[in-house]
């Protein structure tokens, strides 16, 4: 979903970004490239000096790389999980 800015509280006003310090939402919609140019740009000048937001952005980059390390990756499924899985299935099943 693309938001268009921040309000002066960190939320969404529809373009203009008010000062920091921006709502967790706010920063992550700018992670992922969701605010439109202008307001990415009045955000990204606004966490320069930000070591909250600094500690945000770094966090929303290890969890994108931990997740993309695991691209490819077979996970077990977890007995439990597979016995209740099984049984959903058994219950769409007519005779």
């Amino acid at each position: 979903m693309e938001h268009n800015g921040v309000d002066e509280h960190g939320g969404h006003d529809g373009g203009h970004p008010g000062p920091p310090p921006y709502s967790t939402e706010v920063l992550i919609d700018f992670h992922a490239g969701q605010l439109e140019p202008a307001a990415a740009d009045r955000v990204r000048a606004g966490i320069a000096d930000d070591p909250d937001a600094q500690r945000v952005l770094a966090a929303l980059d290890a969890t994108n790389a931990d997740l993309e390390s695991l691209r490819g990756e077979e996970l077990p499924i977890p007995p439990n999980v597979r016995e209740r899985m099984v049984d959903v299935i058994r219950g769409f099943q007519t005779d």
